[in-house]
């Protein structure tokens, strides 16, 4: 490949990443930080697929410090984004469950990756829903 056709498509990639994480800075509560992002859309992917993850295995999965994990949660908590429920065989056991604020941001999450990077994502989630049934 050229290497003047790759630098323009290097650019444009390069351009629509950084518009969508300026969706993401003004839209998701995640305060330019890996942890927060991460941490969203772990709760998110895991209450879409029926399998929300108790705080220890949350805490386990994210592979950041449990006092980081826990300042974003507590703010996630508060502002309604998700909240934390009991479990159906033992109420001591306490999962994160995403709110109907948090599935809607991720549907527009879903909506800003498509219109920026066109087919591939579309064709991604086509094969995932396929996956999942």
């Amino acid at each position: 490949m050229p290497a003047k056709n790759f630098n323009k498509k290097l650019i444009s990639v390069t351009e629509s990443a950084l518009r969508v994480r300026g969706w993401e800075k003004n839209n998701l509560p995640i305060e330019q930080s890996a942890l927060a992002l991460d941490l969203f859309l772990v709760i998110a992917y895991n209450s879409i697929i029926g399998k929300p993850l108790t705080l220890k295995l949350l805490f386990y999965s994210l592979g950041f410090s449990e006092a980081g994990i826990r300042k974003h949660l507590r703010r996630l908590l508060k502002e309604g984004w998700c909240s934390l429920e009991g479990a159906d065989h033992d109420k001591r056991l306490r999962r994160v469950v995403a709110a109907p604020k948090m599935i809607e941001a991720v549907e527009s999450y879903v909506q800003v990756l498509q219109n920026e990077f066109g087919q591939q994502v579309a064709m991604e989630l086509e094969r995932s829903r396929v996956d999942v049934a």
